[in-house]
């Protein structure tokens, strides 16, 4: 290995260990400051440790609750995407019909919309059907995701289509194809679908915070936000360690299904 080459892979280290370095901080932080005892009379961050703030999050009145609001919520959603992006994803791929090109470049341009500006029109929306401040209202605005269609249509583009075709020649219904055929070879990117869908549907604060008004419908990122909210002050120890306890499924999801997603994301890159 030459001095150049050598200089090369160090400074690419350096540049890796840097960049870690930025995404772990903000984690390390809500780590330590979870469980650095408080002083009651100047609120100050001492040094001692302590479980307390675990214990006034997981103690909290409605805690619980908004677990399993936020559980439902990302079940619905995850759910739905994967049904609608795994058929709108084969109907773009294979199928020819009047408006495609058209339909699927609308389709594109939501991409490049920021979700901030749907915020109204999905608030009057549920107003107007009688669902705002109830789940529905997380749930069926976000059945289906714009990326999500696009990267099943992708992926099944480089899927080959003798294993269909054959399929077809043996009987086959359209719906038994889909589900007998091309279903498990969309796996990988089913598994990147549902798990992207997850994590933003699990830690998606703002439209829960304006489609709901009552605790019953409060998800957890919300109800952290307010059971933590105190008269004067935000009490930032209970609030790092709801943030923590809310955060461990998304990082034990990721972790137990690192292959599938990184299989998910190269597969269409890999096909010829």
């Amino acid at each position: 290995m030459s001095v150049h080459d050598g200089r090369w892979v160090r400074g690419r280290q350096i540049l890796v260990w840097s960049l870690l370095a930025v995404f772990l901080l903000p984690l390390a932080y809500m780590l330590g400051r979870s469980v650095l005892r408080v002083a009651p009379a100047t609120g100050t961050v001492g040094t001692a440790l302590t479980l307390d703030h675990y214990r006034a999050v997981l103690g909290g009145a409605g805690f619980l609750g908004f677990a399993w609001n936020s559980l439902l919520v990302l079940v619905g959603v995850v759910g739905a995407n994967v049904v609608f992006s795994l058929m709108a994803g084969y109907a773009f791929a294979r199928y020819r019909f009047p408006g495609r090109r058209v339909l699927f470049t609308a389709i594109l341009a939501t991409l490049m919309m920021p979700k901030q500006i749907l915020m109204i029109p999905i608030l009057d929306l549920m107003i107007r059907f009688g669902l705002q401040d109830t789940l529905w209202a997380l749930i069926l605005p976000f059945a289906v995701d714009g990326f999500n269609v696009f990267l099943l249509r992708q992926f099944i583009v480089n899927l080959p289509p003798d294993l269909e075709e054959a399929a077809r020649a043996d009987g086959a219904s359209e719906y038994q194809v889909l589900t007998g055929v091309v279903l498990p070879l969309c796996r990988p990117a089913l598994a990147v679908v549902a798990i992207n869908t997850a994590v933003v549907t699990w830690n998606g604060f703002l439209f829960p915070l304006i489609l709901t008004d009552s605790a019953a419908s409060r998800t957890l990122p919300v109800g952290l936000a307010l059971l933590t909210q105190g008269p004067f002050a935000t009490d930032w120890g209970a609030l790092m360690a709801g943030s923590a306890v809310s955060s461990l499924p998304m990082i034990l999801l990721f972790w137990a299904f690192q292959k599938q997603i990184i299989e998910g994301l190269t597969a269409g890159a890999l096909r010829e």
